[in-house]
């Protein structure tokens, strides 16, 4: 396949940046390989590879599309189907609707995978760091994520952001301003537990753009707009699978990563907020009793979730999922 991709809309650390799709591009002129955010909104692109006979784009978005707050944006996120003959997407629920509201079957979920290059490998690594986190403070909507934040530094902690959204409250507990994702990989390697939550949490805006889609209550990930909160699968449980720290999940009515992990042998959920200083203390002083599950979910996903095996496994065409 032929392998495109526009950069623009994407920040420069951004996960795409790492996955190194290129590496497989065998120049041909039949098939191509769209990936990163803009690339299915590139009209240049699209019609340059219009005469393809195949056409496939991945997206690791969804379902941030359809709450965008610009009308065109919402509307492209709709009809983006249109130019493409496969669509792989992160969100599961997102993929069944598209294809039921516009009656083909091209929209496939797939997790959002890791280089290999990057993967931590076989040999020990001491783990001197209790617990890790990082990103930003999305909203005052985000509880689940201040939370976190307000949780780790009783413990051994490393706390990584740009620094957008945080109160000045939350400041002191930041360890790492602005560090390149390599170099958080270099870290969280360290890490015994990464603790995280696979939701958006919407503004009253990003809600009310949302019901403004036709049939949107028929997307399972709209569910709880009521809540103001939607599933989406993050990079961040996915690189601390690959770099054998254990995953700590805030648990989600979803439970989106149950299709690709399994829970209590993969990563671990936390039901309530008021229980995570509980369970971290429990894991990190029982370290021996838990080590296990970052070794099972590392397993997994070197054999099942790498760039390389997601692209073979598309190319091939065996890329497949049975929704729950």
């Amino acid at each position: 396949m032929k392998v495109v991709r526009d950069k623009s809309g994407e920040y420069s650390d951004c996960g795409y940046r790492y996955l190194d799709f290129e590496k497989f591009d065998d120049g041909s002129t039949e098939e191509a390989f769209f990936y990163g955010y803009a690339s299915g909104r590139n009209k240049q692109l699209i019609d340059e590879h219009r005469d393809y006979k195949r056409k496939i784009f991945y997206q690791g978005e969804q379902p941030c599309g359809f709450y965008s707050l610009n009308a065109t944006e919402r509307r492209e996120s709709l009809t983006i189907g249109d130019n493409f003959d496969e669509i792989y997407t992160t969100c599961p629920y997102s993929a069944k609707w598209m294809n039921d509201i516009h009656g083909y079957d091209k929209y496939r979920p797939a997790i959002f995978p890791h280089n290999s290059i990057h993967a931590v490998g076989d040999d020990p690594v001491e783990k001197t760091i209790d617990v890790m986190y990082w990103g930003n403070l999305p909203n005052q909507f985000a509880g689940d994520v201040r939370h976190i934040i307000e949780t780790i530094p009783k413990f051994k902690h490393v706390f990584y952001t740009l620094g957008h959204g945080l109160t000045p409250d939350l400041f002191p507990h930041v360890t790492g301003m602005g560090v390149p994702r390599t170099e958080m990989w270099a870290t969280l390697k360290h890490a015994k537990v990464m603790v995280t939550s696979n939701l958006l949490y919407l503004t009253p805006e990003q809600v009310r753009a949302t019901q403004s889609l036709d049939r949107w209550k028929e997307n399972s990930a709209f569910a709880l707009l009521d809540r103001a909160i939607m599933p989406q699968i993050k990079t961040r449980p996915i690189e601390a699978i690959f770099n054998k720290t254990l995953v700590l999940l805030k648990e989600d009515p979803w439970h989106v990563f149950d299709y690709w992990f399994e829970p209590g042998v993969d990563f671990l959920y936390y039901e309530k907020n008021e229980d995570l200083e509980r369970v971290i203390r429990q894991i990190v002083t029982n370290w021996d009793n838990y080590k296990h599950i970052p070794e099972n979910a590392y397993k997994k996903a070197m054999e099942l979730y790498t760039s390389e095996r997601l692209y073979r496994d598309i190319e091939k065409g065996q890329s497949e999922f049975k929704f729950k």
